[in-house]
């Protein structure tokens, strides 16, 4: 399993590289922190970042443990001059039973871009092959092994075909499932399709965030005891929103619970979506 933050200030303010750092690396239950922090857990597996450079996408991604890089991560998040910024830090699952150093690698490092889109993804897609299978075209782009990318052509095909990023994540998640009814007999060891697909979203202007992560076992997050694993935390702040896996810090943040869809728009407007109704905040 892995852990992502994105901050997104409003269109007036560009993030500094003093707030990145502090969620990176510097506070109490900083990314850099949880990477390390439960020695069965370490999110060792590879860590990138995303934000917007001249309006176009720009990824920087190392297969290497971010605790072991600290020096990299500071001289990349100086260049940062974006209102937007992501970072994932990756402990990789491997649903299809594959040798470990075959998942380890650039490609298979987050998180992911095509045209205007970054995308990150923490769960793990236990139907993989199946899902590839039903990629069509977007087979030929696949350059990793793990189930996340994957589960990025998935989405980006939901995306050309209905060119909404709220509509795409409902339907590729509806597609999954459906994709589950007709294979579950070969997975009797399973409940469903994927033990989580949280995923992160920006399209250069909204943010978007999918939560769906019900571990099986009931789990929690690595820094904040009795946290739920898959629950989002987030926090508005005068001129940005932060949202990560969970708590950066001893302060105040909300959670967002599965199956929930949130927007966070240019002005800061934060919109949780459920199944039964829609909340302002």
């Amino acid at each position: 399993m892995c852990r992502m933050i994105s901050i997104i200030s409003n269109s007036d303010n560009l993030l500094s590289s003093d707030l990145i750092k502090y969620y990176v690396i510097e506070s109490d239950k900083s990314l850099l922190k949880q990477s390390k922090f439960n020695p069965s857990r370490f999110q060792k597996d590879g860590w990138g970042i995303g934000y917007y450079k001249d309006g176009k996408t720009f990824i920087f991604k190392s297969p290497n443990p971010i605790y072991n890089e600290l020096s990299l991560v500071n001289n990349k998040i100086e260049k940062v001059n974006s209102n937007f910024f992501l970072i994932h830090i990756r402990n990789a699952s491997n649903p299809r039973q594959i040798e470990k150093d075959k998942l380890i690698g650039i490609e298979n490092t987050q998180p992911f871009s095509y045209q205007n889109y970054i995308f990150s993804h923490n769960g793990t897609l236990s139907i993989v092959d199946e899902v590839f299978e039903n990629l069509g075209k977007y087979k030929k782009y696949v350059k990793g092994l793990n189930d996340s990318e994957v589960l990025f052509w998935h989405f980006i095909k939901h995306i050309d075909a209905y060119a909404d990023v709220k509509t795409a994540l409902y339907t590729m998640r509806d597609e999954i499932n459906t994709i589950w009814v007709s294979v579950k007999k070969d997975y009797r060891k399973l409940k469903k399709p994927y033990n989580g697909i949280n995923v992160f979203v920006y399209d250069g202007s909204t943010f978007y965030a999918l939560c769906d992560f019900k571990m099986e076992k009931e789990t929690y997050s690595l820094m904040t005891p009795k946290w739920e694993y898959g629950s989002y935390a987030f926090r508005k702040e005068k001129s940005c929103v932060v949202i990560s896996s969970e708590p950066c810090d001893y302060k105040e943040w909300k959670k967002i619970d599965p199956v929930s869809i949130v927007t966070i728009e240019k002005n800061l407007n934060i919109r949780i979506e459920s199944i039964d109704k829609i909340v302002e905040r």
